[in-house]
């Protein structure tokens, strides 16, 4: 089964542990078959964990030849 891994930057406010909010930008990887579609499945698995406003600031295509979950 061949995948297309694509890498999303998303930027957003980030509550630190001393309380402060800090302007964070992560990457996350998605299984998408296109850049739309890989914006829409990050958009979706990180709008429960992010209150707040959010952007995908960046998305490209990542090339991994394999991938171990754990």
């Amino acid at each position: 089964m061949m995948h297309n891994w694509f890498e999303c930057k998303v930027k957003y406010d980030k509550m630190m542990e001393n309380g402060m909010q800090k302007k964070v930008s992560e990457p996350y990887l998605v299984d998408a078959l296109s850049f739309t579609e890989a914006e829409a499945r990050i958009i979706k698995e990180i709008t429960p964990y992010i209150s707040g406003e959010f952007e995908v600031a960046n998305i490209k295509k990542a090339n991994y030849g394999e991938i171990f979950f754990d």
